[in-house]
């Protein structure tokens, strides 16, 4: 059986990610505190993959997790994206009118603006895991608390839904990558993560789209990055899905880009998530 680190703890976004990305196949999840200790998880042999979130369409990247990845030479092997819906959990003999707190993580207060200030006289608190907070919820009978999070969490630490959907922009994705510390071939890939440098002339990076477009490789993502050890100097994140063109073409692209750039590393070739709406 499949063993799989998350950040957080099992009814959080990235327990979902898990369940989604696997569907019907059994797995164990391990969990894990913070991005780094889930990372260490991964290259100590603890777990088989790492679970990561890397963007979210709201907040943007997550830029330490992109260095994480890069530190720890870890290849990615599949993404998922999770529609991220946040619902008000309490106790279940709780109502609207004896919530007197919320404890959740920084990014759900934020994202569920709009609704907390219908009530100015709720207390906020950010804490680090949505789902450890509906837990200690749970655990400790805390009256007069809620929290946000997800469906999972209600249902792992037995809360109820007192308020479904209070985010404040429905279209709320946060994409996941799955990691491990060896390339995994996967069959038909049409998406590649490349991780590159180039130098500071003008027109440098430029090239490098240009090679792609050349070759027909759809550019979806591109992301600077603080280059560790250097002032001022970055290193680029570039995501490409290959709709036209043979994996032939792909591999003439890269052969190209290597002329162009600094250094090229191929992070991970897989398949492409379709977002559901």
């Amino acid at each position: 059986m499949k063993s799989i680190s998350i950040q957080g703890i099992k009814g959080s976004f990235h327990h979902e990610a898990v369940v989604k990305f696997f569907q019907n196949e059994k797995v164990e999840i391990i969990d894990s505190p913070t991005f780094k200790s889930l990372v260490t998880d991964v290259v100590n042999k603890k777990t088989d993959y790492g679970m990561m979130a890397i963007e979210n369409s709201i907040a943007g990247a997550i830029l330490p997790n992109y260095s994480l990845i890069t530190k720890y030479k870890l290849h990615i092997i599949g993404e998922i994206v999770l529609p991220i819906k946040h619902h008000l959990l309490v106790l279940p003999e709780e109502t609207i009118d004896t919530i007197t707190e919320v404890r959740t993580h920084p990014m759900a207060l934020l994202q569920c603006e709009n609704f907390l200030e219908k009530h100015p006289d709720w207390k906020l608190l950010a804490k680090d895991d949505t789902a450890t907070c509906a837990r200690n919820i749970h655990e400790k009978k805390l009256k007069g608390i809620a929290t946000i999070g997800s469906k999972l969490a209600a249902e792992m630490y037995h809360l109820k839904i007192l308020q479904e959907n209070i985010h404040d922009i429905s279209d709320n994705y946060t994409r996941f990558y799955l990691l491990s510390t060896t390339p995994e071939k996967i069959n038909n890939f049409n998406k590649a993560s490349l991780y590159f440098t180039t130098d500071h002339t003008m027109g440098s990076l430029a090239k490098v789209l240009n090679t792609l477009a050349k070759y027909k490789m759809n550019m979806t993502k591109i992301q600077s990055v603080p280059l560790s050890g250097s002032v001022f100097q970055y290193s680029f994140h570039v995501d490409i899905v290959s709709k036209e063109s043979g994996y032939d073409t792909y591999y003439e692209a890269l052969e190209e880009i290597k002329t162009q750039t600094g250094f090229l590393h191929v992070l991970g070739e897989y398949k492409e998530y379709k977002i559901e709406k």
